[in-house]
């Protein structure tokens, strides 16, 4: 992935087995990004692979192999200690479209250097999640393909 200004785009077909790999990728440019927090949108439909890629990328971030990053759909957000600091991990699926207080309770008091968001759009005229990237996921032509629309605000 070679991805280096601000509204850049770039468009990629991956195999499942490589998502932990273009996640690494995007890590090393969310580390070199002067967004803080950087927030990214993770947009797609259900089973497309945003919560895999957000588990890779999180560790990639420096979040032990160990430990499990599991969707946080119940929860709406869980916290991970990385490499660039403390790192939020938001599942906004069940959240009422447009709860804005909600999402400032969940982020309210911490100071979060990543926001990943699965569903943003549940809550984006969200100030504390204002996009500085997103990851568009679409099924790829093959089963165990995805298409990634890669887009940097920043």
């Amino acid at each position: 992935m070679n991805h280096d200004g601000k509204g850049q785009q770039i468009k990629v077909t991956v195999s499942l087995a490589d998502l932990p790999k273009t996640a690494a990728e995007f890590a090393e440019l969310l580390k070199k990004s002067n967004a803080e927090p950087f927030v990214v949108w993770l947009i797609g439909g259900l089973g497309a692979g945003k919560t895999t890629f957000a588990a890779a990328l999180l560790h990639a971030l420096g979040v032990p192999a160990r430990t499990p990053v599991l969707s946080p759909s119940y929860t709406y957000l869980t916290e991970y200690e990385t490499d660039v600091g403390l790192c939020a991990h938001m599942d906004l699926y069940r959240m009422i479209d447009g709860d804005l207080d909600s999402v400032e309770s969940l982020l309210s008091g911490r100071n979060f250097k990543g926001i990943l968001v699965e569903w943003p759009h549940r809550a984006e005229a969200s100030p504390h999640i204002e996009k500085t990237h997103q990851i568009h996921f679409e099924f790829g032509p093959k089963e165990d393909q995805r298409e990634l629309v890669i887009e940097s605000s920043t």
